[in-house]
């Protein structure tokens, strides 16, 4: 109880003795018209009544400041609140405002720090002063455009921009100083780029306390900005989002050109090019093109396209120009071309007559894109001796004589080459080819090559060791001396060839230091000559190919037919065992001749019988007759002696071939010829040769009747004495 009472009397003692004071005042507040407004205010160990100051003046000590009926004070008071409430507010509230606790109990009054109540307006939407949808004008020249954003309050800012879209959210490019202005909000950054403008404001104070604020911008715009939007941007803290007014940029302008070299152009010695001409131009109706080189016009170059259908070394570091013009202006642009082409060498060929020890020098100048490469060999010589534009001999030998070539190569072109001569003082060199064949009635001309230095005096040819007369060489032969880099060429040229001229013929040549020659062969041409000068060479092969193919078709017909007709004889006359079976009779004579001839074996006209019978193979049935038996003397026929016939023909003519011998006597012929054969009338005095018989079917075989003299068919014969049967 008795601390109880200490407590209330501290607390009531530090009530009393204690220093008010604001523990919290008012702050610069920003609110938009027609919205509420607090303004804070707290005290601590208030002692002394609470009022508002606006501007310096109070506004009352009750809390419902019954006087201002949009104001008022709230909040707890046992926590010393009190707070500033404005409703609606207007633009009358915009002032400076304090908070007050007045003096009592011996505690000096208090007053809060001045806090700012700024009433916001905000502005109308922006408007061009130049109420048109589409700007027109030629790149270049200025042209100029205003923007006007009224009753703000604070007044607004205006930015201008090049923006791909009329409500600038791609800005491309930012005119004058208006990012500067923007930069701070975060929605205005996408464009980078800024180009140079004039703008100047005008603000205008309203009578109602806000501002209208006007931006007048003159530029130049350019090609790029075609058909994009020049937009008014205004920016406001009222405002959740830009606002922006914008016009479409329609924009004329002289042509702007390009000269590209088209993709598939080979810029190589004989490749192409195609040049293009890409041209930006408004208007393009009427649009005119033309193309120089180096500076002169092409003439009917008058196409976006310019081709070169075979480049040369001359179109190499050619200027190529592209001019464009329309309604507004003209422009152009130009390309050199890189042509890479092959070596080519400025140089002429150099003669040099040096004495033997002395210094010989030849110089190679030679051009190429890129350049060439430069390298020495002696002719017939594919050894490199030297490297780069010179060549130098020291201490010259007979045998280092002749022709040195200069080579200059670029990568993927042919070399160019360049013969220089290096002689040496001495007698000529005289060279001839092997040997000429021609036919009589042609025309050949022989070339003498005469090398040295100095040059030969005279060049004679002869013939088979008869010199030729100049002055008497006719129309036929000419002689014709040519001079060369290497010396002379001494030409003969020989028409309507005749055997007389078919020989050696001699070159002869000489100057004051010596003499030299050489002989040729003219031969009269061959066969095979002729054959090589009728067909071209390239249908050498074919041909030998098809006359090779004649001769072998040929050889195997011949062949074949050999072979033919040995197996036909073969097959007619063969003694190899066969499955036919051969019955052979003993005939008797008296009945051979009587059934034969009709007569007797006794008659003064005998024939001489001593023939056998061959068997046949059945597929042959022909009747042959072996040659004469060597049992001539003991015939099985009577009285069958040798007898000579007289034949009515030249003895000394006469030859009868017999096949197999089937008929030959068995003596030696002479010019009577002995008859062995009994297929005779005995009393003819002619003799008629026998026939092969006609083949006949193989069954039942029987020998076609033999032929007598007149055609007379002979009585036929048995067939078991006139033929084997089986």
């Amino acid at each position: 109880m008795k601390w109880s009472a200490v407590y209330i009397i501290i607390t009531i003692s530090t009530c009393i003795y204690s220093e008010q004071r604001i523990i919290e005042g008012p702050t610069d507040t920003r609110v938009l018209i027609g919205s509420t407004a607090l303004l804070k205010c707290r005290i601590e160990a208030q002692q002394g009544a609470v009022q508002w100051m606006k501007n310096g003046f109070g506004l009352g000590n009750d809390r419902d400041l019954s006087l201002y009926k949009r104001y008022s004070m709230e909040g707890r008071i046992n926590r010393g609140e009190y707070n500033l409430r404005i409703i609606n507010v207007q633009m009358d509230d915009d002032d400076e405002y304090a908070c007050q606790v007045e003096e009592a109990n011996e505690n000096p009054s208090r007053v809060s720090s001045l806090a700012k109540l700024t009433v916001l307006v905000k502005p109308e939407d922006p408007k061009l002063l130049l109420p048109v949808s589409t700007l027109r004008t030629v790149i270049g020249q200025h042209i100029q455009q205003s923007c006007i954003s009224r009753h703000g309050k604070p007044q607004a800012k205006i930015g201008w921009v090049i923006s791909d879209d009329p409500n600038a959210t791609n800005i491309l490019i930012w005119l004058g100083e208006s990012k500067d202005k923007f930069s701070p909000v975060s929605d205005f950054t996408s464009g980078q780029e800024m180009q140079n403008a004039r703008i100047v404001e005008y603000v205008n104070f309203n009578d109602d306390r806000t501002y209208d604020i006007i931006s007048n911008i003159s530029f130049a715009p350019r090609m790029e900005e075609d058909n994009k939007y020049l937009v008014c941007l205004v920016s406001h803290e009222t405002y959740a989002k830009s606002r922006s007014h914008a016009v479409r940029l329609d924009l004329s302008y002289p042509p702007r050109v390009e000269v590209k070299l088209d993709n598939n152009s080979r810029l190589y010695e004989h490749g192409s090019a195609q040049l293009l001409c890409d041209i930006k131009a408004k208007p393009s109706e009427n649009l005119k093109i033309a193309w120089y080189r180096n500076g002169k016009e092409i003439n009917l170059a008058t196409a976006r396209t310019l081709s070169i259908s075979e480049l040369r070394i001359d179109h190499h570091q050619s200027q190529y120009t592209c001019v464009a013009m329309n309604a507004i202006g003209d422009s152009s642009d130009s390309i050199i071309l890189n042509v890479t082409y092959g070596a080519y060498i400025i140089s002429r060929e150099q003669h040099q007559a040096v004495n033997l020890g002395e210094t010989a020098s030849f110089i190679c100048e030679a051009i190429g894109n890129p350049a060439p490469t430069i390298y020495w060999t002696k002719v017939a010589d594919s050894e490199v001796i030297a490297r780069g534009n010179n060549l130098t001999i020291e201490s010259v030998q007979s045998w280092q004589r002749g022709e040195y070539e200069c080579v200059a190569m670029v990568q993927g072109f042919p070399p160019a080459r360049l013969i220089n001569y290096l002689h040496i003082r001495g007698p000529p060199s005289v060279s001839l080819s092997d040997e000429i064949v021609a036919a009589v009635g042609e025309s050949v001309e022989i070339i003498c090559e005469v090398r040295g230095r100095p040059q030969p005096q005279d060049v004679l040819w002869s013939l088979n060791g008869i010199m030729f007369e100049y002055g008497r060489l006719g129309n036929r032969i000419q002689i014709h001396q040519v001079p060369r880099q290497f010396g002379v060429e001494s030409r003969l040229a020989i028409q309507n060839i005749k055997d007389s001229d078919f020989g050696t013929y001699n070159c002869s040549a000489y100057n004051e230091l010596g003499s030299d020659f050489q002989t040729i062969q003219l031969k009269p041409k061959s066969i095979v000559d002729t054959f090589v000068g009728i067909v071209p060479p390239q249908y050498f092969i074919p041909t030998a190919f098809l006359l090779l193919s004649a001769l072998f078709i040929m050889g195997c017909c011949s062949c074949w037919q050999c072979h033919r007709n040995s197996y036909k004889n073969a097959a007619e006359f063969s003694d190899d065992h066969s499955d036919v079976n051969v019955k052979i009779e003993t005939l008797v004579g008296d009945q051979f001749f009587s059934d034969m001839y009709n007569s007797t074996s006794n008659e003064s006209h005998r024939l001489l019988c001593s023939e056998d019978y061959i068997s046949v193979p059945q597929s042959n049935p022909n009747c042959y007759y072996l040659s004469s038996s060597p049992l001539v003397n003991r015939s099985i026929y009577k009285a069958c002696t040798s007898h000579s016939f007289d034949c009515g023909i030249d003895e000394q003519n006469l030859h009868i071939n017999h096949p197999y011998n089937s008929f030959a006597s068995s003596a030696t012929s002479t010019a009577a010829v002995t008859m062995s054969e009994p297929y005779r009338y005995q009393n003819s005095k002619i003799c008629a040769l026998l026939e092969t018989m006609s083949k006949v079917s193989t069954s039942d075989v029987e020998c076609a009747g033999l032929l007598q003299n007149g055609a007379t068919r002979m009585q036929e014969r048995p067939i078991s004495q006139i033929s084997t049967h089986v």
